[in-house]
């Protein structure tokens, strides 16, 4: 299992452990699990961009 580092500014890990707190309690584990379904969430939305912007790119050259 790989591991990465990032730093947060204060404010914003605060609130982010409090939101996981709020959403699923204190249970060791928890910020992991949300980390890695935001991961997965940020990586879905970009390949639907890549993906959309591909469509529009055809669609562009066909009409041509």
């Amino acid at each position: 299992m790989g591991a990465i580092k990032v730093i947060l500014p204060d404010d914003l890990e605060e609130q982010f452990r409090n939101e996981v707190f709020k959403s699923k309690g204190m249970k060791r584990g928890n910020i992991r699990e949300v980390v890695i379904e935001a991961i997965t969430m940020w990586m879905e939305s970009e390949q639907k961009k890549r993906s959309n912007a591909a469509k529009k790119a055809w669609e562009t050259r066909r009409k041509s």
